[in-house]
């Protein structure tokens, strides 16, 4: 939400949409003052705890894997989830001669590639194998099946399916991963009919199969779209005394839709409202708490600027401060967000035909990180315990003799009425922000290593040069390496500072609009 401006006349006309953020004037200076002393309490990090991905016939293959090592490397990643499981692509199902039979191999090989890169599976439980569909409705490019699985065969799968992993990874390894059922069967295209009462059922039958097997696996629902059924599933589990461990659901920050499965709608708009995403999350929380259930963890398995697969929004380096603005007012009420997705590797409207094509990913199919990836690498800084501020738009946390400080500028640019894809499809240049006054106290007296990273408007802004080579479908070697050396994150301020024996350190962060920046200090080395 942009800072109250000083003169009421350009705040009116703002108001309007006759001028746009960067045309109005400078705000005042934010006045961050920063207490080592208060840091009692470790940073809360449910921001990194899970990320989404394509279905297995694409997060499986080697470049993926390559850019999710990545992930998990510089963005602190520690779990992912993504559709379809027993999609037939792994040929985990089979029916020969009236009689279903299981291989489990392609899927170990996907788990075994995921825990050997340092994360886990979010296991989303879905969609149909052929072997067990009642109708031939499939969504997306590669044809995942959601009409409902025949219910005696599919329980026996989650069974069995249950069994196999903890024989194969052991009951310790698998009670730490979360079973989700279905996504969003409040849309009949990824749940046909897309009726609460049939996936309910749906969910008890595979909530105690899994529980069959152990006790102690979690499992839960309802991975709704647009925040949905909360209260009501959580009333029909109590009813039925159906096991939940979770609660899951999906929020994106558009003004209208749910589904755009090819990314053909072109009237979406980057939410305005400054309750988008927050207000979603806040809701379910209080739905929680008013539920037989109060203490449930809430797990947001999607959100995201857009649901559209082809929103160049996703691009923008507007996309990172807007981020962090939304994950830092829903801490305390979600127990995870999970981004979608950590890479434009992904085809669920078919394969990617231009390097940037306004991809869900925080990292292009080439490999090239988009702003929003350092909307997280600067977050998974923030190690230790958190110090408290109270400016809105700025976390910090301190380990050791090491501070992080992330602070960042969000003002909604003036679209006028265009679509983010007219909008968001030319450069967006930045205007005047406040500055950011920083002053650290009970730090302890020496010389410290001072480097400040910025991210904004031509600064880890691959997306902006690219537009301005001219969009080319195909980067040759030049172009990517270029895009390549925009975002190398290099510091733009390193130095050595000193902290005197009153233990006070004041530095000043310029501030551009929709700027986020990393003030970091440690100990300099003798």
């Amino acid at each position: 939400m942009p800072r109250p401006l000083r003169h009421p006349l350009a705040a009116a006309l703002l108001s309007l949409g006759l001028i746009s953020t960067s045309q109005a004037s400078p705000p005042a200076n934010r006045e961050v003052a920063l207490d080592h002393a208060a840091a009692t309490k470790p940073m809360d990090r449910f921001f990194d705890l899970s990320v989404g991905a394509d279905f297995p016939g694409t997060t499986g293959r080697p470049e993926n894997m390559a850019q999710l090592q990545i992930a998990v490397g510089e963005l602190g990643f520690r779990y992912v989830r993504f559709h379809d499981i027993f999609h037939d692509k792994l040929g985990t199902v089979r029916k020969v001669d009236g009689r279903i039979s299981y291989d489990f191999s392609g899927i170990d090989k996907l788990y075994d590639d995921l825990l050997a890169r340092g994360i886990k599976p979010l296991v989303e439980l879905g969609f149909t194998p052929s072997a067990m569909k009642t109708s031939e409705q499939t969504i997306f490019y590669w044809k995942g099946n959601t009409s409902h699985p025949q219910p005696g065969p599919w329980a026996e799968l989650i069974e069995a399916f249950g069994r196999h992993l903890i024989e194969r990874y052991g009951a310790h390894e698998v009670r730490q991963w979360p079973f989700e059922v279905w996504n969003e069967p409040n849309l009949a295209g990824f749940f046909e009919g897309g009726q609460s009462k049939d996936y309910f059922e749906l969910y008890a039958i595979t909530a105690r199969a899994l529980k069959r097997v152990d006790p102690a696996l979690l499992v839960g629902g309802p991975s709704t779209a647009g925040a949905a059924w909360v209260p009501e599933f959580l009333a029909y589990c109590k009813a039925n005394a159906v096991p939940v461990d979770f609660v899951t659901t999906h929020t994106y920050g558009v003004t209208e839709g749910f589904l755009d499965e090819f990314g053909k709608r072109t009237d979406k708009i980057l939410a305005v409202d400054p309750n988008s995403i927050i207000g979603d999350v806040r809701r379910n929380r209080k739905e929680i708490e008013d539920s037989p259930y109060p203490h449930l963890p809430l797990y947001v398995t999607e959100w995201s600027t857009s649901y559209s697969p082809r929103d160049k929004v996703h691009d923008s380096y507007i996309s990172a401060p807007w981020m962090l603005t939304k994950l830092r007012a829903t801490r305390g009420y979600a127990q995870a967000m999970s981004y979608w997705t950590y890479s434009d590797l992904f085809e669920e409207p078919g394969p990617p035909d231009a390097p940037f094509h306004g991809g869900f990913g925080l990292m292009t199919r080439e490999g090239v990180r988009k702003s929003s990836w350092f909307a997280y690498k600067y977050l998974n800084a923030l190690r230790g315990n958190e110090i408290p501020s109270t400016d809105d738009k700025v976390l910090a946390a301190t380990q050791g003799d090491k501070t992080a400080v992330l602070a960042w500028d969000w003002q909604h640019p003036d679209q006028k009425e265009m679509g983010n894809g007219v909008f968001f499809g030319k450069p967006v240049p930045n205007g005047p922000a406040s500055t950011v006054k920083l002053a650290l106290r009970n730090l302890k007296p020496g010389a410290y290593r001072l480097e400040l990273r910025r991210t904004g408007y031509k600064a880890n802004d691959a997306y902006t040069a690219y537009l301005e080579m001219g969009a080319p479908k195909q980067l040759d070697a030049g172009q990517l390496a270029k895009l390549q050396s925009l975002t190398q994150d290099r510091p733009e301020t390193t130095r050595t500072v000193t902290v005197a024996k009153d233990g006070l350190f004041n530095f000043t962060v310029p501030m551009r609009s929709n700027d986020i920046t990393l003030l970091t200090l440690e100990p300099a080395k003798q």
